[in-house]
């Protein structure tokens, strides 16, 4: 289990400490979902929480709107985060990369 991400040796581990509670009858899917699936989901880096926005888009050009939105934001926030603190492109990247 070592090449997987720490993400999910946590949950995997979490899960066999915990199996006989969380297989009984008082633990709920809810529960699941929040305890193990999304959190296993998020690791694969899908948008569970619908972060991007982009779930209720329906057609290619309502899709682009919002990505547009979405980066329009993206952009702002780095104005009012990295600017005034005069961070060099390489110290964005790291806090970028960081941040993922």
């Amino acid at each position: 289990m070592s090449s997987f991400p720490p993400e999910v040796r946590n949950l995997v581990e979490h899960f066999a400490r915990d199996r006989d509670t969380l297989r009984g009858p008082a633990y709920n899917e809810a529960q699941a979902h929040q305890e193990f699936i999304d959190p296993f989901f998020k690791t694969l880096g899908w948008d569970i929480d619908n972060e991007q926005g982009l779930a209720g888009a329906q057609t290619a050009h309502e899709k682009t709107v919002i990505q547009r939105q979405v980066d329009t934001s993206d952009r702002q926030t780095d104005q009012l985060v990295y600017e005034p603190n005069c961070l060099t492109g390489a110290e964005i990247r790291v806090a970028e990369e960081h941040a993922q």
